[in-house]
């Protein structure tokens, strides 16, 4: 039964420890990261900040798979197209890319209590029966033992996924990049014992394989009062789309299945490099009501 946040459990832990200062490197794997303070104009629930001066994404091509993401079901070793015909590669594609970025935390006990409250409202009953309508229409039959409860993201995903699609189109507005090359890498899920204790918290980079990633524009926003302004007006942004009032209404019911809410391209949808979901669980009305 393995779950892809496993790979993110040891990235949560070490965002967790406070550098010893400023642009504190990882001699291992070159992520550089300095303390930033909190603004007081910061809205409430944000509890710590990083600026994350450098870091490496390493991606390579291992195979591909159809009809089924890789991380829906848990027979991938029988699914996965090899890239090779005779056994595995000697070697494979891949690229190194270096960037920058923002860690923002959540704090934890907000968190679990607007969880609490939103777990028992009509709005969450109906995009968890849109998720199980979804996985049951979009399955292979090498899913069927699956529990499609097992796939849904828990309400603090969807509250976390939203606010980075927001931040993100905002700070692509002063930082430099373009909001197609920045990405999220989002850390939400309730805790499972001492081994996968509770996380709550975003990281917005950019990365590329050249100089382009580290020109220090999301390093720069960063800092408490640039970044305290660049949240507020991203929840700003989020109260309104030129789509309302069909998107702000917007809540799947029978026979829909679609795996959002009161999101679109015009508010809060990202590109499909900076989503790592597919434009799949948002809702602002989680995230602004």
């Amino acid at each position: 039964r393995w779950d892809p946040i496993d790979l993110l459990v040891p990235e949560w832990r070490y965002l967790q420890r406070d550098p010893a200062g400023q642009f504190h490197e990882d001699t291992v794997s070159g992520l550089t990261l300095s303390p930033r303070s909190v603004s007081s104009r910061m809205p409430r629930g944000v509890s710590r900040v990083l600026a994350v001066d450098r870091l490496r994404k390493v991606n390579a091509l291992v195979g591909f798979t159809r009809i089924d993401e890789m991380d829906r079901v848990n027979d991938l070793t029988s699914r996965l197209v090899p890239l090779t015909r005779n056994g595995r590669p000697a070697w494979v594609v891949g690229t190194e890319d270096r960037g920058e970025g923002i860690f923002l935390e959540f704090d934890e006990s907000m968190v679990a209590a607007w969880e609490a409250r939103v777990t028992g409202s009509a709005l969450w009953t109906a995009h968890r029966e849109a998720h199980a309508r979804n996985f049951e229409r979009r399955f292979s039959e090498t899913a069927e033992v699956v529990d499609a409860e097992s796939r849904m993201r828990p309400p603090r995903y969807w509250l976390l996924h939203t606010f980075a699609h927001v931040l993100l189109r905002t700070l692509a507005m002063s930082s430099g990049y373009g909001a197609a090359s920045i990405s999220e890498r989002v850390y939400a899920w309730a805790g499972d014992g001492p081994d996968r204790p509770p996380a709550a918290g975003v990281l917005i980079s950019t990365t590329a394989s050249d100089s382009d990633g580290t020109l220090g524009g999301l390093v720069r926003l960063s800092q408490e009062d640039l970044l305290a302004r660049s949240v507020r007006a991203a929840l700003v942004a989020a109260g309104r789309c030129s789509s309302d009032p069909v998107c702000a209404r917007r809540i799947p019911r029978d026979p829909e299945d679609f795996l959002h809410g009161a999101a679109c391209h015009c508010c809060v949808m990202a590109s499909e490099t900076s989503c790592e979901r597919a434009n799949r669980f948002l809702d602002r009305r989680l995230l602004v009501s």
